[in-house]
């Protein structure tokens, strides 16, 4: 077994942080103007896709997003749980019910796009219950940061958090392993101009066969509306766990990769 190093992470460069809102309407503005380039993506199954939202934000933060999965011909499903605040078994527990629902329900796997702290529940969702997940996609998600150092939002998460200070704790309580891969295809998205949390905080090292890491250029909290994090998230979403395959930068512009290419 190998053992990875732990890593030192600080704070992204106060200019990305204090730069975050104007990109992230930026990226609003060129998502309209990427319209055709999108709509080029082949339909969806029909699947459920469970969108979680990141800290502070709720199901309206996830709007945009989800209307582009619903026009592709996916079912989004909103996480249903208020606001997202922190790490709290509350939250935990009402969106585990809302996705063993949504398996049920539709009688199949469900999909599972987090965006930050959502798509760290997402990756434990999937740890606790593998057998209703299909895929993991997070988007900006700093898992491989337990101790909270890499972030610029680290006050605003201990104001919201005032009995339970500590992320790590927090996660320690819950019991969450967030740097081990969960045991389902699980695709990484992140931006070196990251301006919330150290962009190597959201690389997975190590886990599967079925691992990846997917390097975007934009904000943070830009994400849920930047066209070419929804293009790659519309390409993983077509992939079955059987016949999967990483994704490839010939991808973007339709030219299917060499079979022999593989992730590394």
């Amino acid at each position: 077994m190998t053992i990875q190093p732990r890593e030192k992470f600080r704070p992204p460069h106060r200019l990305l942080n204090l730069t975050e809102p104007l990109r992230a309407m930026s990226e609003l503005g060129f998502l309209q103007l990427a319209g055709p380039w999108l709509n080029s993506i082949a339909g969806g199954d029909g699947h459920p896709v469970l969108v979680l939202p990141g800290f502070t934000g709720g199901d309206n933060s996830t709007i945009v997003l989800r209307n582009f999965l619903s026009g592709l011909g996916y079912v989004p499903c909103r996480w249903e749980q208020g606001v997202n605040f922190g790490v709290r078994p509350e939250l935990f527990n009402g969106v585990k019910s809302v996705l063993l629902k949504l398996a049920e329900e539709y009688g199949c796997t469900v999909s599972l796009v987090g965006q930050s702290l959502g798509g760290i529940y997402a990756r434990e969702l999937a740890r606790e219950h593998p057998e209703a997940v299909r895929q993991v996609i997070s988007l900006g998600s700093p898992f491989n940061d337990m101790a909270g150092a890499a972030s610029n939002v680290t006050r605003l998460y201990e104001y919201f958090n005032p009995r339970h200070v500590s992320k790590s704790g927090q996660f320690k309580r819950m019991g969450w392993e967030t740097q081990v891969a969960p045991p389902v295809p699980t695709t990484s998205i992140y931006s070196k101009g990251d301006g919330v949390c150290h962009w190597r905080a959201c690389i997975q090292h190590g886990g599967h066969d079925q691992v990846e890491n997917i390097e975007i250029f934009g904000s943070h909290t830009g994400m849920a509306v930047n066209a070419q994090a929804f293009f790659v998230i519309a390409d993983r979403l077509t992939q079955r766990k059987r016949s999967w395959k990483p994704f490839h930068p010939g991808n973007y512009l339709g030219i299917t990769p060499p079979v022999e290419y593989r992730y590394t």
